[in-house]
């Protein structure tokens, strides 16, 4: 969040240069900046490979709903209750819970990396009804344990979930993140995303 006085009769704080991820707002005589990240569709071919990621100790297997349903939950929240945008809710954890839960009802795929302690990462693909592109495999809740981080296991999951789609015909792979994400918007364009054309942030740019 960004804060900064001008006169009342300014019109320093409109004059600014517009970005769809941040809202401005004057208040009290202050100007308001504050960050509202809009989501970021992605989307890749199946075609295209993963590199290979050499993992000491640790399985990736596609994931077993009633073997692994209780581990996958325990981890999602763990992780998605203090992330945006369930940190600013006053009870997430119902929230999460629920969605959680629906997600593990009959999950089409899904990739899990297990070490010792059990499942340390772990994505679902689903559909996104409200993408552009809608209709097709996305990921969903790709989540890697905070300790397991920064070993490749995301690229690990990703590899086994492009050729599992390919072999069975599919030719694209949505996701989403936000601009604001910006280790996720890295991870995503280094291995093959695409953004995919977003009308109201070329009408702002325009």
């Amino acid at each position: 969040m960004l804060r900064f006085s001008v006169s009342s009769d300014s019109d320093a704080l409109w004059r600014l240069p517009r970005h769809p991820d941040w809202k401005y707002e004057m208040v009290k005589g202050e100007a308001l900046l504050s960050s509202r990240p809009r989501p970021l569709l992605l989307h890749r071919s199946t075609s295209l490979s993963v590199p290979a990621v050499t993992l000491n100790g640790v399985e990736v297997r596609i994931l077993d709903a009633r073997r692994d349903r209780s581990e996958i939950a325990e981890l999602l929240m763990d992780v998605w209750v203090e992330e945006d945008p369930y940190r600013s809710l006053e009870d997430p954890e119902t929230l999460l819970a629920a969605q959680i839960e629906r997600s593990l009802e009959e999950p089409g795929l899904g990739v899990v990396a297990v070490d010792e302690q059990g499942v340390c990462a772990v994505v679902l693909v689903g559909t996104d009804d409200a993408g552009a592109d809608a209709g097709g495999p996305m990921l969903m809740w790709l989540t890697v344990r905070r300790d397991a981080r920064e070993r490749g296991l995301a690229t690990a999951l990703l590899r086994v979930v492009v050729e599992t789609l390919s072999a069975r015909g599919v030719d694209e792979l949505a996701s989403g993140t936000s601009a604001a994400n910006v280790p996720s918007l890295r991870w995503h364009l280094t291995r093959g995303f695409q953004l995919a054309p977003d009308p109201v942030r070329e009408a702002v740019r325009r």
